[in-house]
């Protein structure tokens, strides 16, 4: 009903450094695809956690590389400096509904100033 890969980092990690302040992922889906949510979560060292989805469900739809630039602004709520965990879905975790099946890629995760 949804689809969600996480990665727990050893220690927490600190994306502030050297002025990070954008989270940028690479990805791209196949033409036969459903429309889908895509969504990225992180998690700081204390539990906190914010999710934030793309703009464009059609994303899922693309076989082009699109660049997904989020400010940390959009993580309200968690230490940038603590991060624990990064989270990357497909679909609704909260609401998961039935029917929506493909495959996506995802590259290059990096954070930038």
């Amino acid at each position: 009903y949804y689809s969600e890969t996480e990665r727990e980092f050893a220690g927490a990690e600190d994306w502030t450094a050297g002025g990070g302040g954008v989270l940028v992922i690479y990805l791209r889906g196949r033409y036969s695809n459903s429309p889908e949510r895509v969504y990225v979560t992180v998690e700081d060292s204390a539990g906190k956690t914010a999710t934030v989805a793309h703009p464009d469900p059609a994303v899922t739809i693309q076989s082009q590389w699109a660049e997904w630039k989020i400010p940390f602004a959009e993580f309200a709520g968690v230490n940038m400096a603590r991060v624990k965990k990064l989270y990357l879905g497909v679909g609704n975790k909260a609401e998961p509904q039935p029917g929506s099946a493909g495959l996506i890629y995802i590259d290059d995760i990096s954070v930038i100033r």
